[in-house]
């Protein structure tokens, strides 16, 4: 069965282009100076990334700052020569703040983002740090300042288009990290004022670690924008607001340059563990972190550098892909999961929200042009698998028969998918290329190194060759997991667990990097770690490739069951696109993707962690390939 979401996509495909071409210009132009750099000089009490006055300097003119790293985006001349006005006036249109944009998809799928370039206004405060932290697509980094109701100075951040767009929706992320006790400490907005040259709207933001939409009622055309912060939730510590992300969504304006992501070298972080409660369990704080594409060589000590994108459990895809996929469980009993599915079309840098699809935890399947995924269970009978794929230009929705195929992979492949499903990790059972199964007398070199080594057993044991060294990697559960990197008689590095604390071990092999997985604590928890021939560093202290089930479910399981909450099924469900759901839309605009992701809130994370934050230096990542363009409609 298929349903289609009808768009104009002629719009869209020529913002796709243009985004591309400027990506390209950037990596051409990567040994030149940003043009027009604003800020003022030493000593004149302006922020460096405080509006600048006068004329930008004319096309291949050098500018004063620094060269832009290789993959940053570079600043438009007419961005920065732009003037953030404040509007004295209410606009004629209002907006809302939400949480989410709802289930109907065809409402928000000819938006994309805008470029614009980041400032501070004239007449707002100061702040700590550069206005451009708001725009670098990592919740981590962040630009502050400290709140204070009726300020003359208010805390306000401003976005300068190139040119005028029409703009629809405003996207924020507002809460401290990236530990639970900074997001408690600082305090998270609660209300803005959005100026434009159109005049302003004010919004209410919900309280939480979460990313928060403005909607407007209508298009605002502007070439400038600025978020003036009117209220905040307050923090248990000080009045510090932190905006770590400002995304604009519209149409007519100039887009902004794809998202560089590669999900090989993406992970889930998380600060404890992942699930609290017993019996009944809920997902606590989890985040996606990952190495940008300029993140240049791994350090030997800290690893690559790395940056936090968004909340979620998984991320499924591929690194030429146009589209991604992030999981976002919410709760177990061990028999029941739920959990929703967010698509991610780098082009554009729009999260469609897909509700559950065929079951969260279910097998995910890539559409095999990188345009799509099917997620469900298939089995015993069961069919399904619900997916959204781009056709022609048009998002299209591949739901499951009233009665379940002779040949399931058959349809999958009908529908453009491949029929294997996506790996949540490697394993010893099924080892990547370039690694096996240990055999007689080939864990010799980890005895000579360690009179721990575990299960010595070979066939426990997986051996991968990384250039000149070998990663010697056991964790059978309960027998406590052990990885030993070695060049030829030479430790390079290695990690001893506690006997009996592990559930077996995961890794994601990527050219000549592995993220190796590998778990504790029963399986509550694991460490990450990044291994080349010569560099064996923690990635993560808490964090694996994607959140396992809880410990208390399955001893020594780590397969999702295939059972869905009460209430999922085939013909059940928010189904965005299906004609049995049309009149739902409005009701839908106010559903909450995340409404039932009690384990999201920030109650249901220890606050009694008394861990110290960690180095914020955070590896290098191969370039990415071109994203491929949207069809035409």
């Amino acid at each position: 069965m298929t349903a289609t979401i009808h768009r104009d996509h002629s719009l869209r495909t020529l913002a796709s282009s243009a985004a591309l071409a400027l990506l390209l210009a950037t990596t051409a132009c990567k040994g030149k100076d940003a043009v027009g750099e604003s800020g003022g000089e030493a000593g004149d009490g302006k922020a460096a990334n405080a509006e600048g006055k006068g004329d930008p300097e004319p096309d291949g003119a050098e500018g004063k700052g620094e060269p832009e790293p290789a993959g940053e985006e570079v600043d438009d001349p007419r961005a920065v020569a732009l003037t953030i006005a404040r509007a004295e006036a209410p606009a004629a249109t209002t907006a809302k703040g939400v949480k989410s944009l709802g289930f109907s998809l065809e409402k928000i799928d000819h938006l994309f983002a805008l470029a614009a370039t980041a400032k501070i206004p004239e007449w707002g405060a100061v702040g700590q740090g550069e206005a451009k932290l708001g725009r670098d697509d990592d919740l981590d980094s962040a630009w502050q300042c400290a709140f204070a109701e009726k300020s003359e100075r208010p805390c306000v951040i401003g976005l300068a288009l190139p040119e005028k767009a029409k703009i629809e929706v405003l996207r924020l992320y507002t809460a401290a990290g990236p530990r639970y006790r900074d997001y408690t400490a600082h305090p998270r907005v609660a209300k803005v004022r959005v100026h434009t040259d159109a005049g302003f709207v004010e919004a209410e933001l919900a309280d939480g670690a979460n990313h928060g939409y403005v909607r407007f009622d209508a298009p605002i055309e502007t070439q400038s924008l600025a978020i003036e912060v009117l209220s905040v939730h307050a923090g248990k510590k000080d009045s510090l607001v932190h905006i770590a992300e400002i995304e604009l969504y519209g149409t007519d304006g100039t887009p902004r340059a794809p998202m560089e992501l590669d999900p090989a070298l993406a992970w889930a972080a998380w600060e404890t563990d992942t699930w609290s409660g017993e019996g009944d369990y809920t997902i606590r704080q989890v985040f996606i972190d990952y190495v940008p594409s300029n993140a240049g060589l791994a350090d030997a000590e800290t690893g690559p550098k790395r940056k936090r994108l968004t909340r979620a459990t998984a991320v499924f895809g591929r690194g030429e892909d146009a589209f991604l996929l992030f999981e976002r469980l919410h709760g177990i009993n061990c028999e029941e999961h739920e959990g929703s599915y967010r698509l991610f079309d780098r082009r554009d840098r729009m999260f469609y929200p897909l509700a559950d699809l065929g079951g969260a935890g279910a097998q995910v399947f890539r559409h095999q042009e990188g345009r799509g995924f099917a997620v469900g269970w298939i089995g015993d009978g069961t069919f399904t698998v619900k997916g959204v794929v781009e056709e022609a230009g048009k998002l299209v929705w591949k739901r499951p028969p009233k009665q379940a195929p002779e040949d399931p992979k058959a349809l999958l492949e009908q529908w453009g998918f491949d029929p294997k499903p996506l790996s949540r990790g490697e394993t010893l059972e099924s080892p990547p290329a370039g690694c096996h199964r240990g055999a007689t007398g080939q864990l010799e070199p980890v005895l000579a190194v360690s009179k721990s080594a575990g299960d010595l057993d070979p066939s426990r044991w997986l051996i991968c060759e990384l250039a000149s060294a070998t990663l010697y990697t056991q964790a059978t559960c309960g027998s406590g997991a052990r990885a030993y990197l070695l060049d030829g008689n030479k430790l390079i590095g290695k990690h001893e667990g506690k006997s009996g604390d592990d559930r077996g071990f995961r890794l994601r092999r990527v050219g000549g990097q592995v993220l190796l997985e590998l778990s504790e604590q029963g399986g509550a928890s694991s460490k990450l770690f990044w291994v080349e021939a010569d560099k064996f560093v923690e990635l993560a202290a808490a964090g694996g490739l994607m959140v396992r089930p809880p410990a208390g479910c399955r001893t020594c399981e780590d397969d999702w069951s295939g059972t869905m909450a009460e209430g999922d099924g085939a013909d059940e469900g928010a189904d965005e696109g299906a004609d049995e759901f049309e009149n739902i839309g409005d009701d839908m605009d106010d559903m909450d993707e995340e409404a039932v992701d009690e384990g999201m809130d920030e109650e249901s994370v220890d606050e009694g962690e008394d861990e110290e934050d960690e180095d914020e230096e955070r590896p290098t990542a191969p370039s990415q390939p071109a994203l491929p363009p949207r069809s035409p409609g």
